[in-house]
């Protein structure tokens, strides 16, 4: 008589995914509509804009651009069909932010290799939301690294190239993403 072989094992239900958080450095011209689309779409729930030492900032446009990008994110959860809705916030300095995101695992990414982690390294025992700060154009002022290094924030290097400020934040946020989904189950080399 033939015996049925076990049913497989129904796969883990994975952990509900840490909230995201963009503090992103404000960008020239239009590119902010680009990264707040994108950032929603990749699962991002707040976008902080952040003025910073070497953002270009255009006074008089505030309250327009604000809806605009309020507007943007509501249709990119539309496309995305986000669980949450996506808060953008009025943007703030950068020295404002530092000061009051430190729930959860804060990052920034920086170019230069020296004093930066691993991200997985940086992640393996996240616990809470995780805030990931994007410099603009011309990156991230000395004075600026510093100050977010004093206020706890980690420095990450993804590898070779400078990206452009657009790109960062999609880029940073999926390596984010997939280290999160994916620690419960990565495991380092025992061979070797």
């Amino acid at each position: 008589m033939a015996t049925a072989a076990p049913a497989a094992p129904a796969p883990a239900t994975p952990a509900p995914a840490p909230a995201l958080v963009l503090l992103q450095c404000l960008p020239k011209g239009s590119k902010m509509d680009l990264i707040i689309r994108q950032a929603v779409e990749a699962g991002v729930g707040r976008i902080v804009p952040l003025v910073s030492d070497h953002a270009v900032v255009r006074p008089g446009e505030g309250a327009a651009r604000l809806e605009r990008w309020r507007r943007i994110a509501r249709e990119a959860r539309e496309q995305s069909d986000a669980a949450r809705p996506p808060v953008v916030e009025a943007p703030v300095r950068l020295d404002e932010a530092a000061a009051r995101e430190r729930d959860g695992t804060a990052l920034f990414f920086h170019e230069d290799p020296a004093g930066g982690s691993p991200l997985h390294e940086v992640l393996a025992g996240a616990a809470g939301a995780v805030t990931v700060l994007i410099g603009p154009e011309g990156g991230l002022s000395p004075r600026e690294t510093a100050l977010l290094e004093a206020a706890g924030f980690r420095q990450v290097w993804l590898g070779q190239g400078v990206l452009r400020t657009e790109t960062a934040a999609l880029y940073a946020i999926a390596a984010v993403r997939t280290v999160v989904r994916e620690r419960e189950t990565w495991r380092p080399s025992r061979e070797g």
